[in-house]
């Protein structure tokens, strides 16, 4: 079977300078979604590595402006935070996609803004579906092989998402696996490859939701001790009256 990007969901990681700020005295979440003309590296072995970039076509306004977005959190669906274009605001710029999301008064939302905050998520993911591209093989500087797709039109930029890690060990069509069929490659190791990819997006997921669950529970404690403070402090008020 002929494989296609067009028909593949995909997803590239940026790690930027995510942050919270203030605006119209509430807390939102600004970063960048998509940095264009940049190298991202998928997947790098000891004779070649898999390169993907985007072009600025690929967040043409009138594009951007015409997409259903969300953002999640761990590259979960089901954990969305906000969406295009009340809570989640996106802005093609010359550098790239940046965006500002709301950050809604929930365990998600307290969630995201608690580890934004203390550095443990650092970067955002985006999903899309390709429309557009080319693919080339080039030897780096390194004199390592590279097979290179780069995008020039998306079909459709489904969500964004707040992550620990990249994903890409995840996505189902690999830049090497499209350039082997397009141009007749053999790679005998593609067996030991796929199997070593699953290993590691399952590693990191485990990841995820480990750290996920010890941010949890931390909240939870400091919760429970500023209310055990709060208790205290009312009864100490509480006997001071009392003897008066």
């Amino acid at each position: 079977m002929k494989k296609e990007l067009s028909n593949q969901v995909r997803e590239l990681y940026t790690e930027s300078a995510l942050a919270i700020r203030e605006s119209e005295k509430k807390p939102v979440i600004n970063g960048v979604a998509i940095v264009t003309n940049k190298r991202t590296v998928l997947w790098e072995g000891d004779t070649y590595r898999e390169v993907e970039i985007v072009e600025p076509s690929c967040i043409d306004k009138a594009f951007i402006d015409a997409q259903d977005i969300k953002l999640n959190l761990y590259h979960d669906r089901q954990k969305s935070i906000a969406r295009t274009p009340k809570s989640l605001r996106v802005e093609p710029r010359e550098d790239g996609l940046h965006f500002e999301s709301d950050i809604p008064d929930c365990d998600l939302g307290k969630q995201a803004q608690a580890l934004i905050d203390n550095g443990t998520i650092r970067g955002c993911s985006f999903e899309f579906y390709p429309k557009t591209y080319t693919t080339t093989e080039e030897v780096g500087a390194d004199g390592k092989k590279e097979y290179i797709i780069r995008h020039t039109e998306f079909k459709k930029i489904t969500a964004l998402t707040l992550a620990l890690d990249p994903a890409y060990k995840q996505t189902s069509v690999s830049v090497r696996e499209l350039f082997e069929e397009q141009h007749s490659v053999e790679d005998p190791s593609q067996e030991e490859r796929e199997a070593e990819a699953k290993a590691e997006a399952e590693k990191q997921a485990a990841e995820q939701a480990a750290q996920a669950e010890k941010e949890a529970q931390e909240a939870k404690a400091r919760e429970i001790a500023t209310s055990q403070q709060k208790i205290a402090r009312i009864r100490r008020e509480t006997e001071m009256l009392n003897q008066q």
